[in-house]
């Protein structure tokens, strides 16, 4: 994904081919420009002059043939664009649920000195499940399943665990057990100290984790209706073809290809903004930043196991009522 800054005016968004749809756009403008020109110098030299009732009518075909392409292509964009967001912030929200599992967890473990080991060992493999969880739900969602993405060392968990779940084809789900089953079992061995029902909190965050997980995949795994993307296109092959005619046949050669080459490069970049934008988990440059999430996420996680993240600052006790303001 390419990140930017707009800057006051907006214009440094015109420099840059990385992630930009207008180079594409100008493979499907510039021959089309050349095209109106030479019908523009063949129709000055009259090789092919029409009367102006053809054109009239030419031109209003076009008309109606533009509006419902403009109407299919801009309906195209839209749902596309909604298709990208919509990716993005179930992977966010998916982060989000499980973080406050992990956040939860941490905090609901055993204070005593004499449990100092078995809660530094429940610690590690939970660290060490949870990047691994997030990594394989981005890459339950990626077009690639074996994309490779960062995780925290999982030295120490048991090899056959690990020889399982490489090849399982449902890696969440079985993360997702080991998780469940983890936090079960630190409740009977005194790990997990406090109420059930405060711990049922961790059990929801992760499945409305998976849920919104599932929500994504959907996005991934149901493409733009097939019926839709092929007319779109038929349609932009059609309109393609008709305006260097049409563009000859009513202005000079210079303005035909002129108005040729603006019209074809900025509906041919819409389509392509489309192409773009629908398939959101891929490698593409505008594709969603999956990499820097899954690098984020271990960074959450490694601020956790900080032993001063793990209990909350002290306090002198001062009796002070003033409360200055400060900057920070």
């Amino acid at each position: 994904m390419r990140f930017y800054e707009s800057g006051k005016w907006g214009f440094t968004l015109l420099w840059g081919y990385y992630g930009s749809v207008l180079p594409l756009a100008f493979v499907m403008a510039v021959p089309n420009a050349v095209i109106a020109f030479t019908l523009g110098t063949l129709h000055e030299h009259d090789v092919y002059a029409q009367d102006q009732d053809t054109i009239n009518t030419a031109w209003g075909i076009l008309g109606i043939f533009s509006t419902c392409m403009f109407f299919v292509l801009n309906f195209r964009s839209t749902i596309a664009y909604n298709r990208w967001w919509e990716g993005g912030t179930l992977l966010q929200q998916t982060r989000g649920e499980w973080f406050n599992c992990f956040s939860s967890l941490m905090a609901f473990t055993n204070p005593a000195p004499e449990m100092a080991r078995q809660v530094e060992e429940f610690q590690h493999l939970l660290v060490r499940l949870m990047s691994l969880l997030f990594c394989c739900a981005l890459q339950q969602v990626s077009p690639d399943r074996d994309r490779a993405f960062e995780i925290l060392s999982p030295a120490g968990i048991d090899p056959q665990s690990l020889s399982m779940l490489a090849k399982s084809k449902d890696k969440v789900e079985v993360i997702l057990q080991w998780l469940q089953r983890l936090i079960t079992l630190s409740m009977q061995n005194s790990i997990i100290v406090v109420a059930p029902p405060v711990v049922t909190r961790a059990y929801q965050e992760l499945s409305r984790g998976i849920v919104n997980l599932q929500n994504a995949r959907k996005i991934a795994e149901f493409p733009f209706p097939f019926p839709l993307a092929q007319v779109s296109m038929a349609m932009l092959c059609v309109h393609w073809a008709l305006v260097p005619v049409l563009c000859s046949m009513l202005l000079g050669r210079v303005l035909a290809a002129c108005v040729a080459f603006v019209v074809i490069c900025f509906l041919w970049a819409q389509n392509f903004i489309a192409l773009q934008l629908e398939s959101p988990f891929g490698r593409e440059p505008n594709d969603l930043p999956m990499h820097q999430m899954q690098s984020d996420w271990n960074t959450s996680l490694r601020a956790l196991m900080n032993p001063i993240a793990q209990r909350p600052p002290s306090w002198p006790g001062s009796s002070q009522l003033f409360l200055p303001v400060v900057n920070v």
